[in-house]
């Protein structure tokens, strides 16, 4: 579990529960382990009922990035990765 690499789509209402998750369980936290977040959505005000990582000094920012930055708060030693990218 420690050595698995997991791709996250969407850092929204289940995937800030999934990110809590596996930072809890520490999946992606041993050498090649991995967890990779995607989400091109912003932070807004509407999104800080519902969505639990985020706070108000995130308005505005990138989901991914700040989930990804809350996570690892939760354990230090998640290897995370956010990522913007937009498809097209």
């Amino acid at each position: 579990m420690h050595r698995q690499r997991w791709f996250l789509v969407g850092c929204g209402a289940l995937g800030c529960e999934y990110l809590k998750g596996f930072a809890l369980m520490g999946i992606g936290t041993a050498d090649g382990g991995m967890v990779a977040v995607t989400d091109m959505d912003r932070i807004e005000l509407s999104n800080l009922s519902r969505q639990f990582l985020f706070r108000s000094h995130h308005i505005g920012k990138a989901k991914s990035v700040s989930g990804c930055e809350v996570a690892k708060t939760m354990n230090k030693d998640l290897n995370v990765k956010a990522y913007e990218v937009r498809g097209g």
